[in-house]
């Protein structure tokens, strides 16, 4: 049986780990509702549970979604993957 190539990528996502701990780093912690509205006024639509989907590694990434994350969270990309 042939697996639909989204269950192919599950947990192929690097940045969610990343993403969850940056987030809590920030003091006051970012939540998930403060990152959504700081990825709104950047002009990229996720919803809250598509956020937690990514940090839970059950959704892909895309390039520029890495991109506007990391500017909204006023960190370097690096950062997003494990790198300082």
């Amino acid at each position: 049986m042939k697996l639909p190539a989204h269950r192919k990528l599950k947990g192929r996502n690097l940045i969610g780990r990343n993403l969850q701990r940056i987030r809590y780093a920030h003091d006051p912690a970012i939540t998930l509702d403060d990152l959504v509205a700081r990825l709104e006024i950047r002009g990229l639509f996720l919803s809250k549970s598509t956020l937690s989907k990514i940090e839970n590694r059950q959704r892909v990434v895309l390039d520029f979604e890495v991109l506007e994350i990391a500017e909204a969270l006023r960190v370097p990309i690096t950062q997003l993957y494990g790198q300082k």
